[in-house]
């Protein structure tokens, strides 16, 4: 078994579970740069890849991303420097750029305090900020790099704007909700299911925002 880089947010972001959770049964399995959340959970059927029996494996998806994985960092290091922007106006540090044959056509970083806005994290910025310039609200080929696994309401948003995949930096267990609550992105119950990849530069992710509530705690 693989580790994933988590942090303990939901305190901080202003989200706490009410039903408990083993977090360890979300075990991880690797296949090349991706790390797929577990489906034993949700009433799915599974195809394995070699060495698991629980990974969801979708070969074209991964191919494509597998030859596009140089510009994972690029991406991820661009809604990092969201995330630095949001930590300068008193927001927890969270980023996110939606990308589309390779060109970014949606940004934003969580704006909750400094709009007094409970929506304004920075999936949802970066979906409006997206619907502005594109022709539909429907963003099927859109890859999604967000600094912290989404939460429930941004997972729902990503769900409902038809993203195509999601690619998270540092993983939140008690609140996130594409792996370590919820697999929000992966339920076959819902009308559609993204294809979602982990562990890009989650330690930078994580260091921001240790430094970020470090600084403001004594």
């Amino acid at each position: 078994m693989t580790e994933v880089t988590r942090f303990p947010l939901a305190e901080e972001v202003g989200f706490e579970p009410t039903v408990p959770v083993d977090t360890a049964v979300f075990e991880t399995a690797r296949f090349g740069r991706s790390r797929t959340p577990p489906f034993a959970s949700l009433q799915r059927s599974t195809r394995g890849t070699p060495g698991s029996d629980t990974t969801r494996w979708r070969e074209p998806s991964t191919v494509r991303l597998m030859t596009e994985e140089g510009n994972d960092e690029r991406f991820m290091r661009a809604a990092l420097e969201l995330a630095a922007v949001a930590a300068s106006h008193e927001d927890v540090p969270v980023g996110c750029v939606l990308v589309l044959d390779g060109v970014v056509v949606g940004a934003g970083e969580n704006r909750r305090e400094i709009d007094q806005d409970p929506t304004a994290h920075a999936e949802l910025v970066a979906l409006r900020d997206a619907a502005l310039s594109l022709p539909g609200w429907r963003m099927d080929s859109v890859t999604a790099y967000v600094t912290l696994e989404p939460c429930v309401m941004c997972a729902g948003a990503l769900l409902n704007a038809r993203v195509s995949t999601v690619v998270i930096g540092a993983m939140d267990e008690k609140a996130g909700a594409v792996g370590s609550r919820y697999n929000v992105l992966s339920d076959p119950r819902l009308l559609h299911e993204v294809d979602v990849y982990y562990d890009v530069l989650a330690k930078e992710s994580s260091e921001l925002l240790r430094t970020f509530f470090r600084t403001r705690r004594p």
